[in-house]
């Protein structure tokens, strides 16, 4: 069949420099969100550090007080 009909290699080729474009092009995408994620991420955990700290102060705050 492929000496008969010949292999479309020029069109496999476009093919799958598409999809590859395709999955460059989504892995740059999840590459940002995942760096989105991990901004948002410290930012979360620099908050949390400070809630922590103001419960301790709190604590510390009701400790003396009685």
């Amino acid at each position: 069949e492929v000496s008969e009909n010949g292999i479309f290699l020029g069109e496999m080729d476009a093919k799958l420099l598409q999809k590859i474009e395709e999955l460059t092009l989504y892995t740059i995408q999840q590459e940002k969100k995942i760096n989105s994620l991990e901004k948002q991420n410290s930012k979360i955990d620099k908050l949390q550090n400070e809630i922590d700290e103001l419960k301790a102060l709190v604590q510390k705050l009701l400790k003396d007080k009685n």
